[in-house]
């Protein structure tokens, strides 16, 4: 059953102003608490239904004022009793209005909607929340007060009020009279604003549910089987279990639920291209350059079968066995005896005291559901001081997951501590005790309690959804002040830990270990960490540290020149053809610097590469042009396959192309394109490209 609450914010004139005390009025206060209401309500996930009705508004919109002309006037209803959205929060008035209306016209308007939102069913809870100030009094009471209480107490209603203290003896009694006998006569509650956001709205709440039993029998050897039920204590849920998916349309920016990104998985034969049926296809497992399929009906009767669920009693062990560093805190369970079965019960408690009294521990096989992994769990007593009697249940891990480790030996002589040394840490821990970290001023003086510490990682994420459905387009904001105190020591603690700290300092003497890092000597020297003034570079400098020698070319250095490289492949060809080179040699060196520019070449810029061509093929001219025209015919090959077939249209308009017969009489080439389709042809049926890119060693190995 769902729990409905009706929120009525007084929106009207009275709660303009902004008091001396406080820094904001009590509208802005009251919208905000307003709005973090509805906010838990959402990220709680739970069956809630809420309402939000204005009271003080310019308009009048409720079913009472049609019924009743010319009563129930500025009382609007904002939203409907529905589920809770984020349009809710953005829908709340911004400003305070001039208008002023009765809050017990509210309630009536308020009782009246929920009858008239019957649809909803049968609900939990009927909850009114009023939130005002009780500046003027209602105007307009009737004589039958009593009937209408009654009334509300007969339906369910829970009238609660959040504004000032209706108690205090600084509001108008007569104000408050009447909002008094709503709250005391339908046992609702009341509190001031700060309160509610200090302490019930601080942090997000998580949605309380029905534990779910899992029913199976305890079974201790073949003759024992003990009906029992296990409920889950401890267990590491996420902040969000389940996330709607939806698609944002990049026109309008809207998200859209019913429309989602349609994927298709295919199966495909790799030897023919065929497509395959899922049915079709066997699971199997590589094994070296083999591929061995796995069945169905391998998996019946080659892989271990775990069986049905079970919780099976293995054995016993000492207590002293069990230790806590080899429990997995994969969550904690209760197992109770059966629920309406007193033997079971009673045989639970038998072996929750007998365990208990014998110092022992149960170790236990479980099997969640049938043919689900086995685990093994260490069944432990609970008793509790109210004789609150159960069985814990807790994961062991395996051997496979504890580390062995080794620690050296701490009772040596030079480890060995003083007594004042001993003593000293002690007045630290006593300072540091967490259950005496605040004084008298506060009703708990513990810090941190177990059982109720929120989570700050949960705390923050619910935020953030809150923030982002709020305000879809600005960055997320930091961690809020209130989760971030929860990282912090309690003040009176860092206080009390002053003076044993710094008894220790004096006590214990530190010598700052240096941890000499190794020095890489083959690392990379990179050139744009020494960007200094030419006119600063002196090699007596102190701010330069340990400042390389580049050697430079220079002129003189030209004729350390052996092969021709990408740089300068022009000046290197000329050079060493000045040496008397033969042109075979040089033509090969070329021909690796030109293919090197332009197969490796990243910005799209060939010039350098088509001039060497230029200066090469020139040379070619001159002589037979037989090996530069078969490396054009390789080096077009090698551009188609590297997508490069821009760059064949380059090699024609900047005429570098092949050499013709009307060039050199030794060509066999006409024209341009006298060979493309022979060429074409030969590439289909013949695949001499691959020569040029498989070493004659791979080829070998694939010979033999």
């Amino acid at each position: 059953m769902s729990q409905a609450t009706m929120i009525i914010l007084d929106i009207g004139r009275i709660v303009a102003y902004v008091d001396e005390k406080e820094e904001k009025s009590f509208f802005e206060r009251a919208k905000e608490c307003a709005a973090r209401i509805i906010e838990q309500k959402i990220l709680s996930q739970g069956k809630n239904l809420v309402g939000v009705l204005l009271l003080g508004s310019k308009t009048t919109k409720n079913s009472m004022a049609v019924e009743f002309d010319g009563a129930f006037r500025h009382i609007e209803i904002l939203a409907e009793l529905q589920t809770p959205t984020w349009k809710m929060i953005r829908d709340l008035p911004e400003k305070p209005s001039n208008s002023r209306g009765d809050y017990f016209e509210a309630l009536l308007v308020a009782a009246d909607h929920f009858k008239n939102c019957a649809g909803h069913g049968k609900l939990a809870s009927k909850k009114i929340i009023l939130m005002t100030n009780f500046i003027k009094r209602p105007t307009h009471v009737p004589d039958g007060v009593e009937e209408v209480i009654n009334g509300f107490k007969d339906e369910g209603f829970e009238v609660n009020v959040i504004g000032p203290d209706i108690y205090s003896k600084e509001l108008d009694s007569k104000a408050t009279e009447l909002i008094k006998q709503f709250v005391e006569a339908t046992n609702g509650a009341t509190d001031t604003l700060e309160n509610i956001m200090k302490y019930d709205l601080l942090f997000h709440r998580k949605k309380i549910t029905n534990a779910i039993p899992w029913n199976v029998d305890l079974s201790i050897g073949p003759n024992i089987k003990i009906p029992v039920s296990s409920y889950s204590r401890l267990k590491d849920d996420p902040a969000v279990k389940s996330w709607q998916k939806a698609v944002k349309d990049p026109v309008t920016t809207t998200s859209s639920t019913s429309e989602a990104v349609v994927k298709s998985k295919e199966y495909v034969n790799q030897e023919s291209g065929a497509k395959v049926e899922a049915a079709d296809k066997v699971q199997g497992f590589q094994y070296g350059q083999k591929i061995i399929p796995f069945s169905d009906t391998d998996k019946k009767t080659m892989l271990y079968q775990p069986g049905e669920k079970c919780l099976s009693v293995y054995g016993f062990t000492s207590a002293d066995n069990i230790k806590w560093q080899n429990l997995n805190g994969d969550g904690l369970n209760y197992v109770f005896g059966r629920k309406g079965d007193k033997s079971a019960q009673k045989a639970v408690r038998c072996l929750v005291e007998c365990l208990h009294e014998l110092n022992l521990v149960g170790i236990v096989r479980k099997v969640h559901n049938n043919n689900l992994n086995p685990k093994m769990f260490a069944l432990m007593p609970v008793i509790d001081t109210n004789n609150f009697v159960c069985l814990s249940l807790i994961g062991i891990c395996y051997k496979e997951d504890i580390k062995q480790m080794s620690f050296p030996a701490t009772n040596l002589k030079k480890h060995k501590c003083s007594q004042e040394q001993v003593d000293a840490f002690k007045e630290l821990i006593n300072a540091m005790d967490l259950t005496k970290a605040y004084d008298d001023t506060f009703d708990d003086t513990e810090a941190f309690p177990i059982a109720e510490c929120v989570s700050p990682t949960v705390q923050y994420i619910l935020d953030c959804i809150a923030f982002r459905a709020l305000n879809p387009n600005k960055p997320l904001p930091k961690p809020r002040k209130e989760i971030m105190t929860l990282f912090k020591v309690p003040p009176l603690l860092e206080e009390n830990a002053k003076k044993p700290l710094e008894k220790l300092k004096s006590l214990f003497t530190l010598t700052k270990v240096e941890v000499k890092k190794r020095k890489n000597k083959n690392v990379p020297l990179d050139i744009d960490q020494f960007k200094i003034p030419v006119g600063d570079l002196q090699t007596d400098n102190p701010d330069i540290p340990n400042m390389p020698k580049i050697h430079l070319p220079t002129k003189d250095d030209v004729n350390e020149i052996k092969t021709i490289s990408t740089v300068n492949p022009i000046e290197d060809f000329k050079v060493l053809q000045s040496r008397n080179k033969p042109l075979s040699e040089l033509a090969t060196e070329m021909i690796k610097a030109i293919e090197s520019l332009i197969l490796n070449n990243i910005d799209g810029n060939y010039s350098k590469a088509l001039d060497a061509m230029k200066h090469l093929r020139s040379e070619f001219v001159k002589t037979d042009p037989t090996d530069y025209n078969d490396w054009i015919k390789k080096l077009k090959a090698e551009l188609v396959d590297s997508d490069k077939t821009a760059v064949i249209d380059l090699l024609t308009e900047k005429q570098v192309s092949y050499i013709l017969k009307q060039e050199n009489s030794l060509s066999s080439y006409e024209d341009e394109h006298s060979h493309e389709e022979s060429q074409m042809y030969e590439n289909d049926t013949i695949p001499n490209s691959t020569e040029l890119t498989i070493s004659t060693d791979v080829q070998n190995m694939f010979d033999d």
